[in-house]
């Protein structure tokens, strides 16, 4: 296992570093964003990267996962390294949301590890601190990092979704662009909770309300909101441990060590593809997958129609890479 770098000698190596781009290059630049057309290109490519020894367990191995993320950037956009892939996915004046999930991260133990390696990796490209809004980590990301905090509470005004109407988090009036930074896990009331339900159910003041018919229409509803769909930049799925039972708040008997990242523009294609790699391990351990049927799951259906993406797994582009 290569000798740990420090966080200086890091961001000194991650400013000049080049990685090849073993899978080729994307055509992100290329593709429509959904900032740009309000809806992802076509066809949608998951890309994953995966390393063994990045987890064992709550231990990461920081240096190994700096490197998973320097290459999972430059193979999903095409460019050299994670300076100009950075660069292709945000405006010099945005104003970043980097959104995590709260739900399960102790048990998981990956948030602050791979938030303090992604901040260090846009500082790298020239992003200040201030300008980059951690949402849903441990309070020493802060500390650390010198970034800024979200606003807490909510919009004045209900915003209507059709199925229903509620007060949007505020932090969407700070932010200009968001990367979204979900889990892989089951979900005892929706099946799955990955991109989607990382961005419905967290900004909205009452997400209790929209849990009936396994939370559908509520999750595309709620995403496809201009606020936060025009917004949206990237997914940068945290895989290094996936729960596979019992989420969303595991027991360490439910967590498969994945040591896995996936990068997308295209939620509904990662939710379907999570989906996939749920019931991979699922059966690999006799547990009865998880099926589409009786409402459950039909917010990946809801999210392709209102133009999020794409929920067929045949039209889905994936593409893996190793360390």
């Amino acid at each position: 296992m290569p000798a740990p770098l420090t966080r200086r000698e890091f961001l000194a190596r991650s400013s000049t570093a080049t990685v090849g781009a073993a899978l080729g290059a994307s055509g992100w630049a290329a593709a429509r964003s959904l900032a740009d057309s309000g809806a992802p290109s076509q066809p949608p490519t998951v890309f994953r990267i995966r390393a063994d020894g990045v987890v064992i367990g709550r231990r990461i191995h920081r240096p190994m996962l700096a490197q998973m993320l320097e290459k999972g950037l430059s193979i999903a956009t095409g460019k050299p390294n994670g300076i100009e892939a950075w660069r292709s996915i945000l405006r010099p004046d945005d104003v970043v949301g980097l959104k995590f999930n709260r739900s399960g991260a102790d048990a998981l133990g990956t948030t602050g590890a791979l938030a303090e390696t992604m901040i260090d990796s846009l500082v790298a490209a020239g992003f200040d601190p201030s300008r980059l809004v951690p949402i849903e980590v441990p309070q020493a990301v802060y500390r650390d990092t010198k970034t800024a905090r979200p606003d807490l509470g909510w919009q004045p005004e209900e915003a209507q979704f059709g199925s229903g109407s509620d007060r949007l988090a505020a932090v969407l009036d700070q932010v200009t662009a968001i990367i979204n930074v979900p889990f892989v896990k089951t979900h005892n009331i929706a099946g799955l909770t990955c991109c989607l339900k990382n961005l419905s159910h967290a900004l909205v003041k009452h997400p209790a309300r929209y849990h009936e018919n396994h939370c559908s229409p509520y999750v595309a509803d709620i995403v496809a909101l201009p606020p936060i769909r025009t917004k949206l930049r990237l997914h940068l799925v945290n895989a290094l441990r996936i729960v596979f039972d019992g989420g969303p708040e595991p027991s360490e008997d439910s967590i498969h060590d994945a040591g896995a990242l996936f990068f997308t523009t295209d939620p509904v294609a990662m939710d379907t593809v999570a989906l996939e790699e749920i019931n991979l391990l699922r059966q690999s351990r006799a547990l009865p997958t998880i099926v589409q049927g009786e409402g459950l799951l039909s917010y990946l259906t809801k999210a392709s129609e209102h133009g999020l993406g794409c929920a067929e797994i045949h039209d889905i582009s994936q593409k893996k890479a190793e360390l």
